[in-house]
């Protein structure tokens, strides 16, 4: 990569950054980005590691550290980067989750715990049968209480009460059971350690110049001590981004106090993002209208030029029944297909427990031979990377006209196989060869598959061609425990599920698999950075919303980013006799108020 000047730099892709964005990503201290959804907020943090790589002011061996808080949003970036940068330079970036950077630190550093706290360096993760079972070693039968039971452990152990003891019988295994460490177990340790080896913590400060922070809203209490453990008072600069009105984590243990405690800890600068590059302008205008009630001023929100003033539709559906609800949406979404939108582009949104809100809508739809389905079991599995390999493979068994799964298979290969830059060229035409000599073998033997069996023993086949011990020792999320095991199984149950659908079919089970030609349906927090044309939200009720009275401010926020994950349409639909029982929407009363405000949303009361 060729290096530039500062004053030379611009942002990749001819795009065109408002002012704040640009000061934000040439900034030399800490800085809060504080913006809106459709602001960028994923962007502007692949375009600074752009701009620290080709003006050099992240110079090797100094790499870049971007912590998100969910995989996909880890992935996402880093492919931006990637895209910008190239490999070479992008291998300096380092983009994971929290989970995953707590659980790197502790893979690591294991051994610099005191024999007290370190775990079986097989250790397993979030097993809920050793959880449930250590529990009650204690007569403690309460699942509820387990998480906090769990957090109120300070470290190192001290007290030798209830919580002391059931972590030492998870670190160390009891009984039959192998050592096992929930994520929230990981992070404690992994935080310990900082703060107890200097020499670690300053290692750590030495590699990474540059710490990204995605989601920031989100960020737990003790996620945010684990960064402050590693970064405070370092030279290290931090870039956090993150939007208030998304905080939709406080269930999970989201600090809302985060944005205010970043700026005073990391001394750090805040810059706001006003545009909104996704949203029609009527949609943006009902963003801006639940503002107050968020407790954010309105902040001068504005759309992209591209639309027209009266660009965007809302609609609040109230549905007598289920059916009705059904067959009105499904018509819905046949028109928008019709004029050309993709299914892709189509989401169907609901708070929680998609398949009670969803299944009649899918069962329509089916019988108009439009795919929908429930994201839970696909989002995160699909991200997966040995997934990502298994279904490269997979589909250049189809075709071997597909470059992208080409250069996947033989940079995963080179890179398990631990095939260095030195090694000859002949070392490089051997792999290849190796390569399409087994790609034929599994074309072969999938040829003759007709059973689940069959298949499963392909799947095997595929595992012990890239070599498992190579895949537990290349990717860190799997070098303890089952995991991989629970990821391969998982795989393999959905895939054969879509192999079954199409007779067989491999090449479309691949697309399907991967929902390149169905309706995705998710919950609110399963939806969270991604953008679809049109969004359909599914249950607008008191049912859905049943905590309302006791997180209003949480769930406002729900509400809004289900609004806010549209680019051109979005449907609010009630449903008077949903399941058999009669809905309403007393508690959640405002959003009704909001929504047939004058000029606001379309009212359709199907019969």
């Amino acid at each position: 990569m060729a290096i530039i000047a500062d004053e030379k730099w611009l942002p990749s892709d001819s795009i065109i950054l408002e002012k704040n964005a640009d000061v934000a990503i040439r900034q030399k201290r800490n800085v809060l980005v504080v913006a809106g959804p459709g602001a960028g907020k994923t962007e502007l943090l692949a375009q600074k590691a752009n701009y620290l790589f080709e003006t050099d002011n992240c110079k090797e061996p100094y790499r870049i550290l971007a912590i998100s808080f969910k995989k996909d949003a880890a992935k996402n970036l880093k492919e931006r980067v990637e895209q910008r940068c190239g490999k070479e330079t992008a291998c300096r970036f380092d983009s994971m989750t929290y989970d995953a950077f707590a659980k790197n630190l502790l893979d690591h550093f294991r051994l610099a715990l005191p024999q007290e706290l370190r775990p079986k360096q097989d250790y397993i993760v979030e097993d809920k049968d050793i959880l449930k079972a250590a529990f009650e070693q204690y007569n403690n039968h309460n699942t509820r209480y387990y998480d906090a039971i769990i957090s109120s452990v300070s470290l190192p152990f001290a007290k030798d009460e209830v919580g002391e003891r059931i972590w030492k019988l998870l670190l160390h295994g009891f009984d039959d059971h192998t050592s096992m460490l929930t994520f929230k177990m990981i992070s404690m340790l992994a935080e310990y350690i900082i703060r107890t080896n200097i020499m670690i913590r300053n290692g750590l400060q030495e590699t990474y110049k540059y710490v990204f922070l995605d989601e920031f809203q989100d960020t737990t209490t003790l996620q945010y001590e684990l960064v402050k453990r590693c970064f405070l008072s370092s030279k290290a600069i931090i870039t956090a981004v993150g939007d208030n009105k998304q905080r939709i984590m406080v269930w999970a243990g989201a600090r809302k106090t985060v944005f205010v405690d970043f700026q005073n800890d990391f001394n750090a600068i805040k810059y706001k993002l006003i545009m909104n590059h996704r949203s029609a302008p009527r949609l943006v205008d009902l963003q801006r209208k639940m503002y107050s009630v968020l407790n954010e001023s309105d902040g001068q929100v504005q759309h992209s030029a591209k639309w027209r003033e009266d660009d965007g539709i809302i609609n609040l559906i109230i549905s007598e029944n289920s059916e009705s609800e059904a067959l009105t949406i499904t018509n819905s979404i046949i028109k928008k297909i019709e004029t050309g939108i993709s299914p892709t582009q189509i989401c169907i949104l609901c708070k929680q427990k998609p398949q009670d809100f969803t299944q009649i809508i899918i069962d329509y739809l089916g019988q108009k031979g439009i795919y929908a389905r429930i994201e839970n079991d696909y989002q995160d599995l699909i991200k997966e990377p040995i997934i990502e390999i298994i279904l490269s493979i997979l589909s250049l068994t189809c075709n071997r006209k597909h470059p992208d799964d080409w250069q996947v298979l033989v940079s995963s290969i080179i890179e398990l196989w631990n095939i260095s830059g030195t090694q000859s060229d002949d070392e490089y035409f051997n792999v290849q060869n190796q390569i399409d000599d087994e790609l034929l073998r599994i074309k072969q033997q999938f040829s003759l598959v007709t059973t689940k069996s069959e298949f499963y023993e392909v799947l095997k086949k595929i595992v012990s061609f890239l070599k498992f011990d190579c895949i537990k020792a290349v990717f860190p999320e799997y070098s303890q425990g089952k995991y991989l095991n629970d990821v391969l199984n998982r795989f393999a149950k959905l895939f054969w599920d879509e192999l079954e659908k199409t007779s067989i079919d491999l090449n479309m089970s691949i697309e399907q698999f991967k929902g390149l030609h169905s309706i995705p349906i998710m919950t609110i927090h399963k939806s969270k950075g991604l953008e679809y044309d049109t969004v359909f939200f599914v249950g607008l009720e008191d049912a859905a919303f049943w905590n309302f009275k006791n997180q209003p401010e949480e769930d406002r926020c729900a509400f809004f980013v289900a609004l806010s994950r549209a680019k051109s349409e979005v449907s609010f639909s009630f449903c008077k006799n949903r399941n058999h029982k009669t809905q309403k929407h007393n508690d959640i009363n405002e959003f009704f108020d909001l929504l047939q405000e004058p000029r606001i949303a379309n009212i359709i009361t199907p019969p």
